[in-house]
Order: C-alpha cells, then sequence, then structure tokens
C-alpha cells in the first residue's frame, strides 16, 4: 500500500514555508486548549485526532438528560480565527519516528463512503515540535462483555446514544403484556464507576426522571431505578472521605441503590454479574469507571510509569526516551502523561494548565525555560436535586455547592461566550417549558 507523505508546511494553502510546525496528537482538553493558545504567527500548527471537536465532558451528563443541545457540549478544533497557520487531519497516528521526525496517519474515515474514502490511504506528517497529548481509552479492567454491551459517557454521540436509550426503555416497559417484573428489569439503570462522571450521571438522568420524563409516563411511576456499581469501598475516591459518605448518604435517600465494593465478573445483553450480587437485570448499563491506556502510548518507544502506563516527562513536559533520556523537541500532557516526581491526577483542569502553560513558553521561546507548577482548583460533583459537594482547598455541600457546579459549568467549561449564552438561554427555557425532550406545551 503506498503511503503518501505530507508536510504541513507544504500541504496546506494556510500554512507558511518559513515557520516551523508543531504537531498536536489529540484533540481533547490538553490538545485543544494548545492549539487554540500557540501563536500561529510564530508557528505553523497540525492537530492530528480521530475527534475534529473537544468534548466537554463535564457537560456530556447535561447533554444527555435533555438540558441543552449536545453541539453545546463540544467546540470544533478548525476555527477562523486560528487561520492561516491552523491545520487539522481527521486520522489515528500508528506510530512515531522521532529520529526522522515523521507522524505515520491513517485518516478516520470509516463512516464516509464513495470513490477512494472506501480505502483510505495511510500518510505521514513531518513536524518540528512534536506534542503528545492522545488522552485515554475508556477503562473496562478487561470485563468479559463490557465493550459490546455498556455505553460510555466520553463524547457527544456517547451522550445522544444515552437519552435515545433512555426514551427506548420507557417506550419498551409501555408495551402492553408486560410483567411487574419485566418492566421494573427495563427500567433499572445501571452506572458502573462511582467517580465524578459516574456519579454526575446518576444525577442528571434521576432529576430528569423526577422532574419530567415521569409526569409523560405515569404510568411508569415508582418503577424506574438507578444502582450505582463501584468496586472501590466508597464514592468519588478523588475527594475527602467525608465527602463521598455524604454523597452515598443523599443518593440513598433519593432511591439510587449504592452498591459499593462490587465485582463485575461479566455483562451480557440485558444483565451483569457480580461476585457479590449475582445476576442484576438492566434496561440501560453505563460503564464510567475511568481511563485505560491509549493504544499509541503502548507502542511508543518512551518511558512510561504507573498503572496506567502515563509517558513520563520532566517539569517541563519534555519526553524521556527508555534510555532516561530527553527526546528532543518531544513533549507530552494530558491524561496519557505524567510529571516524574510530580504525580498529579488524570482531570481536566491539569490538562488544561500543562497546555496553556506549554503555550506561554512555546510562544515566548524555542523550548520551555521555567517549570510547570499546578494550582489546585476545587474538585465538583453534582449529586441531583440541587445539591453537590466541592472538594478540594475548601469543601461545601448542599446547594451552595451546586451552585458552584452550575456556574462552573456556564462560565469556566465553555471557555467561550457564544457557549455559555446558549446554555444560560437553553436552561431558562427548560425552567418555562420543559426540556425538548418532555416539553410543557
Amino acid at each position: 500500500m503506498n503511503v503518501n507523505q505530507l508536510d504541513p508546511q507544504e500541504g496546506s494553502s494556510s500554512n507558511t514555508p518559513t515557520k516551523p510546525t508543531i504537531a498536536i496528537v489529540g484533540s481533547g482538553w490538553a490538545g485543544f486548549t494548545l492549539a487554540q493558545a500557540i501563536s500561529v504567527t510564530k508557528y505553523n500548527v497540525a492537530v492530528i485526532s480521530p475527534t475534529r471537536t473537544i468534548q466537554y465532558t463535564p457537560l456530556l451528563a447535561s447533554a444527555a438528560a435533555g438540558m441543552f443541545n449536545f453541539r453545546l457540549a463540544e467546540e470544533p478544533v478548525r476555527r477562523r480565527n486560528k487561520l492561516p497557520g491552523l491545520s487539522y487531519y481527521k486520522a489515528t497516528v500508528e506510530d512515531i519516528d522521532f529520529a526522522n521526525k515523521t507522524i505515520d496517519c491513517i485518516p478516520a474515515l470509516a463512516d464516509v463512503e464513495g470513490g477512494n474514502l472506501n480505502n483510505p490511504q495511510p500518510f505521514k506528517l513531518r513536524y518540528d515540535k512534536l506534542v503528545l497529548a492522545p488522552g485515554c481509552e475508556n477503562q473496562t479492567f478487561g470485563t468479559p462483555g463490557a465493550l459490546e454491551y455498556a455505553m460510555f459517557l466520553r463524547t457527544t454521540k456517547d451522550a445522544r446514544k444515552i437519552q435515545q436509550r433512555i426514551l427506548d426503555i420507557l417506550d419498551a416497559a409501555s408495551i402492553p403484556g408486560l410483567t411487574d417484573t419485566q418492566q421494573r428489569d427495563l427500567l433499572r439503570i445501571v452506572i458502573v464507576g462511582g467517580g465524578a462522571i459516574g456519579i454526575e450521571a446518576t444525577a442528571e438522568l434521576w432529576d430528569l426522571w423526577q422532574y419530567d420524563m415521569r409526569y409523560l409516563y405515569p404510568h411508569l411511576d415508582g418503577k424506574l431505578t438507578i444502582e450505582i456499581h463501584d468496586v472501590a469501598p466508597a464514592l468519588l475516591g478523588t475527594f475527602d472521605k467525608r465527602l463521598g459518605e455524604y454523597a452515598a448518604q443523599k443518593l440513598q435517600g433519593r432511591g439510587v441503590e449504592v452498591r459499593t465494593g462490587s465485582h463485575i465478573s461479566k455483562v451480557d445483553a440485558g444483565a451483569i454479574w457480580t461476585k457479590e450480587h449475582g445476576e442484576t437485570r438492566y434496561g440501560m448499563l453505563i460503564w464510567a469507571t475511568g481511563n485505560g491506556t491509549n493504544p499509541l502510548v503502548e507502542k511508543l518507544d518512551v518511558k512510561k510509569a504507573g498503572k496506567l502506563q502515563r509517558i513520563v516527562t520532566d517539569r517541563r513536559l519534555r519526553v524521556f526516551d527508555t534510555k532516561d533520556e530527553l527526546i528532543e523537541n518531544v513533549y507530552a500532557l494530558g491524561d496519557s502523561a505524567d510529571i516524574e516526581g510530580y504525580t498529579l491526577p488524570t482531570l481536566a483542569e491539569v490538562a488544561v494548565q500543562k497546555a496553556e502553560y506549554l503555550a506561554v513558553e512555546l510562544n515566548q521561546a524555542d523550548d520551555p525555560v521555567k517549570s510547570f507548577e499546578y494550582k489546585q482548583r476545587a474538585n465538583i460533583a453534582y449529586l441531583g436535586q440541587h445539591d453537590g459537594v466541592i472538594g478540594g482547598k475548601e469543601e461545601w455541600t448542599g446547594k451552595s455547592a451546586w451552585l458552584a457546579w452550575r456556574s462552573g459549568s456556564i462560565y469556566h467549561w465553555p471557555r467561550s461566550w457564544r457557549r455559555t449564552l446558549m446554555i444560560g438561554i437553553s436552561w431558562m427555557f427548560n425552567k418555562i417549558g420543559g426540556r425538548d425532550i418532555a416539553r410543557k406545551w
């Protein structure tokens, strides 16, 4: 198979041949933030990712529950104010030749039919500086059936599937002739993972049912249930123990079944099996257990560490090879990277701060001069019914934490006045006339 070779400085009319090229692998929190902050007057920027948008993960559960349009939970990499200078390639990176500064790519165009796109040709990209931010994969711990039957919550596409599934199980449970047990099995939502993503998915789905959908399906009232399963002994493991206990108490008080210390042995269509409780039937299964190792990171010849096998960097985000020597002009950040001797959690805020730091340093010089310093921010989780928890430097619970979570969703994560305004308007219309999937009139 022929492999096309492309120099971003020559392959796009939007790039200037005299500028060095920074190639960014990934369009997540780290890759997207860096791509938007790096100077296109100093560099040509080439972003390689199978996803053309950043996915605002803290907003995905709200989007799935019909709080606003799915498009408001993502932002495109391509921006008119970044042209000329920024190129985006919808592709996956298969390998990297650090010595020759080339990236092996395969177009991510499986859904496009017709012409030569049925057999897209691999291509190579040349770079002067490389930033590795490919993110992580869904972590299933090798549980049989999880990838085949569970739903995830990492992209707007996932959120759309979850919303459609909610409507499907409600309609399925409304078919005449079903027994009470069959209805309750169809209306059981199982969420695997007691971290922030799993808890917020639980909260948003609980709100959706209690405040809206049960009035559309009054014959099913009292039959929809939500269960949280987590292998850990407590919820919200990245928060203080007291906040995890508060979250469990509040969720249980609202009828959510909390099963910590739950070991799932296998998943089938419509059922999970745990060592503690045997078979549990479900109508929808959401898997929210965190991060798994990225396939690209697994094959790269770089230094890695930890259970997640993250790429090891120094405090200036420069990548080490397997001989503990720095690879020239190669940097890594985001969930797939960690700093040697300065371990940080896989949080969006960490990825964003690293990206902002690297952009400032590379805009000012050819290589970072200062060391990266992480500024601790609050961890926030929504619990439903205008309740939440905040951990970090300060600890809050209750309505004040919910208000902080809502304001953070509107002002911090969208990072766009247009998106902020549209989310706020959506919430206002929901309050007046109900969500689009459960309108009052």
